[in-house]
């Protein structure tokens, strides 16, 4: 298997990962892509101030699905089972972190967060 090259939105999913672990926080790709993507409901309120919230918004669920497998396959991330929710959620590696570490050296690169705009679906007119 060919070695993953990894860019910035990668680096994203990675920092996103890793910001959480330090919480004791652990996501399913359903976390993550709210994170990324700036979903702000009951469940992501609490980590609004992530550096990564935001900051994908024109991204979809299936890319953060294809993103974290492949991190997953690479060794950047792992999976653990927890038991009670019967679910598989994402802890980074040593790897992802330096990964991260590496990364961050050398990119002076910053986030930043994009504000979704939203236009109505529907228009009513008197």
């Amino acid at each position: 298997m060919s070695e993953l090259k990894i860019n910035a939105t990668y680096i994203k999913v990675l920092d996103t990962i890793n910001e959480l672990n330090q919480n004791d926080c652990y996501p399913l790709n359903q976390g993550i892509y709210k994170i990324l993507v700036g979903k702000d409901d009951e469940e992501t309120k609490d980590f609004s101030y992530i550096k990564t919230f935001g900051t994908l918004v024109s991204t979809t669920s299936k890319k953060v699905c294809n993103l974290t497998l492949m991190l997953f396959r690479h060794g950047y991330i792992e999976k653990f089972y927890h038991y009670p929710t019967d679910q598989l959620y994402f802890k980074i590696t040593q790897k992802g972190i330096l990964e991260l570490e590496n990364y961050n050296k050398t990119s002076k690169r910053k986030y930043i967060k994009k504000e979704q705009i939203s236009q109505p679906t529907i228009l009513k007119l008197k």
